[in-house]
């Protein structure tokens, strides 16, 4: 599977931006605050945007709840996506977050 990333601080439209990049390079997953999007569908995960405090958000998109990693590491195993977009603040997120999703 081909990872890219995509690094930006929050608020800069990285998740819009994020659509025209896999259609533009056809790339068909998006690893996007706790969420596995597959071909436009979300398919797996919990949206950290539903989070109340910022470190919980924070522990989301890293995918520090075991279930929901499990959950996600699984739904990316099932669909098996050629490439996928990995979004972050930094890059040692989407290092971290790469790492916790194999």
């Amino acid at each position: 599977m081909e990872v890219y990333t995509l690094v930006g601080k929050s608020g800069t439209g990285k998740s819009f931006h994020a659509m025209n990049l896999c259609r533009k390079y056809h790339i068909e997953g998006i690893i996007d605050d706790g969420l596995f999007i597959f071909e436009n569908t979300v398919v797996a995960g919990v949206s950290a945007k539903r989070d109340a405090t910022k470190i919980g958000a924070i522990k989301t998109a890293l995918f520090q709840d075991e279930e929901i990693r499990e959950q996600v590491v699984k739904a990316i195993e099932q669909k098996a996506p050629a490439s996928i977009l990995v979004l972050g603040t930094s890059v040692g997120m989407t290092d971290k977050i790469i790492e916790r999703l194999h």
